[in-house]
Parts: C-alpha cells; sequence; structure tokens
C-alpha cells in the first residue's frame, strides 16, 4: 500500500553532555537521572507533538502541518521544553541524598533542539512506525553541527531556514551559520542560545 507524503514540523531534543555523563558515572543512578529527564521532555513535547521514538539521549517528534495552528506554539513549546528540564535537573540535583558522581553531575547535562519543516512519510514495519525522508535524515545529520564549537553553547535551539520560513519567526533575535553534509550540501540555520531565555524566562 502507498504511503501519504506528509508535510510539517520535525524536531529534533538531544541531551547534550549524555555520553560523557554516562561513561563517567554510576549507572544505576545516571539511569535514573536519565529516565526522569526524557520523561519530562516526551511530556512537554508531547501536548503538540507526536513522539516517533526515543533515541537514546533524544527524543524526536513530528507534527503535521495541518494539525498546527500556528507556528508561534512550537517557539512556546521549545521554550517550556527546555525551562522544565532545566527545573527538573535542578531539583534532581537538589533532592539527592546521595554524594555519587551520578548525582552530583546532572546539572552538567544540558538540552539542544533541532527544528525543521520538510517532507517525511510515516512508515509501519512489525507494529512499529518509522519516519522516512530525505527532510528525517537532514535534521538527524543536524545534530552533529559546529553550533558549540563556534559559540561554545551546550544549550541551545537550532532552526533550519525552512523551518524559520515557515514559523514565520523574526530572525533578529537568532545567530545565522551555515552547516554542510555530504549528499544534502549546505544548510542556512538559525540559532538561539537557550541560557539565555531560560534567564529571560525564570526573570518573567
Amino acid at each position: 500500500m502507498e504511503r501519504k507524503t506528509q508535510t510539517g514540523y520535525l524536531v529534533l531534543a538531544d541531551i547534550s553532555g549524555y555520553t560523557s555523563y554516562v561513561a563517567k558515572t554510576e549507572i544505576e543512578h545516571a539511569d535514573f537521572a536519565l529516565s526522569h529527564l526524557l520523561e519530562t521532555i516526551v511530556q512537554n513535547l508531547s501536548i503538540q507533538l507526536t513522539i516517533s521514538k526515543l533515541e537514546g539521549d533524544a527524543v524526536f517528534a513530528y507534527v503535521e502541518e495541518s494539525q498546527l495552528q500556528e507556528g508561534q506554539s512550537l517557539l512556546e513549546l521549545i521554550d517550556d521544553t527546555y525551562l522544565a528540564f532545566r527545573d527538573m535537573a535542578l531539583h534532581l540535583y537538589e533532592q539527592a541524598n546521595c554524594p555519587c558522581q551520578a548525582c552530583r553531575s546532572v546539572p552538567t547535562l544540558d538540552l539542544k533542539f533541532i527544528l525543521h519543516h520538510g517532507d517525511f512519510i510515516v512508515q509501519q514495519v512489525a507494529g512499529i512506525k518509522d519516519l522516512l525522508g530525505t527532510d528525517v535524515n537532514l535534521i538527524h545529520r543536524l545534530s552533529k553541527n559546529h553550533v558549540s564549537e563556534s559559540t561554545g553553547w551546550k544549550g541551545y535551539a537550532l532552526f533550519t531556514n525552512q523551518g524559520m520560513e515557515h514559523l514565520q519567526t523574526d530572525k533578529s533575535s537568532f545567530i545565522q551559520q551555515t552547516e554542510s553534509y555530504e549528499h544534502l550540501g549546505e544548510v542556512a540555520t538559525f540559532v538561539r542560545d537557550m541560557h539565555v531565555r531560560y534567564a529571560e524566562m525564570k526573570a518573567s
């Protein structure tokens, strides 16, 4: 059966520092903290998006364009999800009655978002749903970027130009960068420091 191509927003929320955290800390307590943080991400994103799958340290989600009333709500969703993530990390750190490295290192974890607008197909095989398409490949490739290298940021939101155009968002508060990938070419991106947004949200 031919599957219908859908158009909409793809969102990848990826925990920064995950690999180092797991490698250098006690696995049982690391698992406890990471489970709570991933649940926080899922609970917030699922308010507007369909969760496609968990990818270790990341949550991949999407929404068909016709299901989203206004693009601005996606920016607010990213803000709210980041706020909830940082607050949960701080809560886990403050409530821990344990001096282990895993519990002490929770605040070193951060969160980055990748948002893109494009086409995709929802494939179902053996009862498991997955997304296919060049735009799906692109958003995953974008998780390996030069943002931290060029800015020092660990928590940030990266939007492709297609995503920004469809959201109809003012680009003046974003830093423009270009990423380049084999088979995909150059990709114009716009990046926002989520640490600054977090401070603004807490102040308000």
